[in-house]
């Protein structure tokens, strides 16, 4: 990924995609599992790699790139509910923290991207692959362990794909 020439998001808010940045990310999370734990409600947070990026830079050139990063985040947007938050924490990763969301719906929000992303950028189909692992918390919590639990399932997705 070194020669990608995508920004990596650093701020409160990712200009790229229109979506809220990494500092957001850590914000939300500290004050949604402080929230859950509470009120005792159910709290998921979901991270989604997007793999092959380099190459539809490489094939089509850095526009091409952005513009999948563009539509991976409409895709996000529109499967999460105006709850939940999105924000994109690095350069082809993506968080969701997906408020008042149990293990099952949280299962159906990754289900809804998964099949709705491939398609919106039909042109790098077969390039882009899409990889997802979420966590629901667990009674108090901390915000990084939660996000660890959801990498892990996220790695053990990478590591099953190849």
């Amino acid at each position: 990924m070194d020669d990608v020439l995508i920004p990596v998001p650093t701020g409160w808010d990712d200009p790229l995609t229109g979506l809220e940045g990494p500092v957001f990310w850590q914000r939300v999370l500290i004050s949604e599992t402080a929230r859950t734990t509470k009120y005792g409600r159910a709290l998921t947070v979901c991270v989604v790699q997007v793999e092959g990026i380099d190459a539809v830079v490489e094939a089509n050139g850095e526009t091409a790139g952005r513009r999948v990063l563009r539509h991976v985040a409409q895709v996000l947007r529109r499967a999460a509910r105006a709850s939940d938050y999105c924000a994109r924490i690095d350069v082809c990763r993506f968080g969701v923290v997906l408020t008042e969301t149990d293990e099952i719906a949280a299962i159906n929000f990754v289900e809804r991207v998964r099949e709705a992303a491939p398609r919106s950028v039909p042109e790098v189909r077969g390039i882009i692959r899409f990889s997802f692992g979420w966590a629901s918390a667990k009674e108090r919590e901390a915000p990084d362990s939660l996000v660890r639990r959801a990498e892990r399932r996220l790695i053990a997705e990478l590591t099953h794909q190849f």
